[in-house]
Order: C-alpha cells, then structure tokens, then sequence
C-alpha cells in the first residue's frame, strides 16, 4: 500500500480534485451529481470521501463514476462481517467497471493497513502514513501516479427524456397498460431483492396514478432500497416512509412516459413507457415501450430523472 499524498500529490495544480462527502450523496443525490458534473467540466478530479458508512451511499457511485473512492475508516478498522463484505464486493464492482482508485482511511495500524488491503485499497491514509507536504519527500522507489486515466465513461445525455435515452437505436413496442403493469412489477419485486444499496425510480405522469397497491408496493420496497425517488404532476416535494417525491411541471415531457428504473450493483434495468394518447383512461391505454439492461444506458436514464428532484427540468425536445 502506498501513502496518499495531500495537495498536489493527488491532481495536479491545472485541475483540482472536487471532493463528495457521503452525507451529500444519500442526502440530496440530485444536487450532488449536479456539482459533479460542473466540476468534470472544468476537468477536476473527482473524488468521494467516507464512503461505507452508509450502504446508502454506494447506490450513487455509478451515477458519479469517481475517479477516486476515499473508504470510511471503520472499514479498515472492521471484523470481517456480511457488511463489510457486502461493502468489499461493491468497491470490487467498481473499480473493475472504471478503474477507480480505492484510498483507505484510518490506516494507524499494520492491522489496519493488511484488512485495507484485504478490501482493494491501493492507497492509504492514516498516522501508518502521516500526510507529506510535497511527493519530494517521497523516494520514487515508494512513489506512483494515482491515476492513470479517467474512469469515468458513461457519455452525458443528450436528452431529459428517459423514453428519448432509452428508445434511441432501438424499435419500441407497442403495448396496452395491462401488459406494463405487470412488467414493472415484475421488476419491482427485482429491485426489492437487488441489496440494499440499489437506486429505484419511477416516473408516474400524475399523483393519481401514484396510490392504493401501487403505492404500498413502492413503500414496501423502498424499505429495501437505499434511495427511492418518484415523480408526477401533483407530487408534493417531500420525502416520507424513505420515497422521496418530486413534482413535474404539466409541460415537463415526462407526464407522457412511464418509467421504472433500477440500479443495483449486479441487476440493472430500464422500463420507458411513452403514452400514445389514445385518450383511454381505463387499461386499454396504448404506450410504445422499451426495456434495456445496458448499464450504460439507465444510468442516463436514472440522471435524467434525478434532475427533476433539484427543481423542475422543462419542456422537453421533441423526439
């Protein structure tokens, strides 16, 4: 394991390194991938810090893609137990899916540092290795880059419709509302099996369509969830038995789309629905759909939708 430089011994003084707190990503994931990506355009480092204190947190690291994962330093002081190791088996996932670097805090020990790197840590942090003003305090036999490329790959949206991101290279289907409505439950019961560290999101069209079993089944699985967001006209902007609500705004291009997105670490899936307006309100309700398990592809989704929760996103462009 080697020490972690401060300062300039982590990005260099053209780029910076923008850091996420934890707190920040389970509190308000909207804004914080918001901030993310202001700071990925001015081309700064993007680093997490204290993660593992909370599942919670891990649900947003695919959305971020940092390029580097500070742990929290109980993990590295830990006994091994079904946390820890679910905690070591989403750190694995991740640095293999972008190569990002895993730095252990709280090494004060050499027990410390051999359970850091029983976790993948490459770096560490800790009186083991008191910080160092400059790497010229370092001999370049003890010394190595951090990064050694981006990590981050996922391209940004080129859309705020989940239908749009989803649907694009690829045929939708036609469908009445009775053959949707089991298919997102079907995914439902998915994501309530996923961990407890999956992002779940729908999008509603209208508050009326978000009630009775539906919305029982959706409390129920949030109660396995680390972050569960719906959105529809109507909604009132608050967070209650662990949903988080957002309103759209009537123009908003989502109050025609029905979308049920899951991100977990080893399931991942997108159902976009887009209303044919057929003017039916009872099961025979016609949509165009799509369904994908391409990572890459509801992640975006997922950030389009996020976006809703930070205020509203506007009209959306036709497509």
């Amino acid at each position: 394991m080697t020490p972690l430089l401060v300062g300039n011994g982590i990005a260099s003084e053209a780029c910076g390194t923008f850091v996420v707190r934890e707190s920040s990503m389970v509190d308000n994931p909207a804004k914080t991938l918001l901030a993310v990506e202001k700071a990925r355009a001015r081309n700064s480092i993007i680093a997490v810090d204290d993660v593992g204190g909370q599942l919670a947190s891990f649900c947003i690291l695919p959305l971020i893609e940092p390029d580097i994962i500070v742990l929290a330093p109980e993990l590295s002081a830990s006994v091994p137990d079904p946390y820890v190791a679910r905690a070591t088996h989403v750190l694995a996932v991740q640095a293999e899916r972008t190569g990002a670097v895993i730095v252990a805090s709280g090494v004060d020990s050499e027990a410390h540092r051999v359970r850091a790197l029983e976790l993948g840590a490459t770096f560490g942090i800790g009186r083991l290795y008191p910080p160092m003003s400059s790497p010229k305090s370092l001999s370049e036999s003890t010394s190595r880059a951090v990064l050694a490329s981006r990590t981050w790959s996922t391209p940004d949206a080129d859309s705020t419709s989940p239908f749009a991101i989803a649907s694009a290279g690829r045929v939708a289907t036609r469908s009445r509302k009775n053959l949707l409505v089991e298919m997102s439950t079907h995914i439902e019961w998915q994501a309530s099996v996923a961990g407890p560290e999956t992002l779940v999101l729908g999008t509603f069209q209208h508050d009326r369509h978000f009630r009775g079993s539906t919305k029982a089944r959706w409390q129920a699985m949030a109660e396995h969830s680390a972050y569960t967001g719906v959105c529809g006209v109507g909604m009132a902007d608050t967070s209650d038995t662990h949903i988080h609500r957002a309103p759209l705004a009537p123009a908003d291009c989502m109050t025609e789309e029905w979308n049920v997105v899951v991100l977990g670490v080893h399931f991942c899936c997108v159902l976009s629905a887009r209303e044919m307006n057929s003017g039916d309100l009872g099961p025979d309700r016609e949509f165009d759909y799509v369904i994908s398990h391409d990572r890459c592809t509801v992640v975006r989704c997922a950030k389009a939708i996020l976006h809703r929760f930070d205020g509203p996103a506007g009209v959306c462009e036709p497509n």
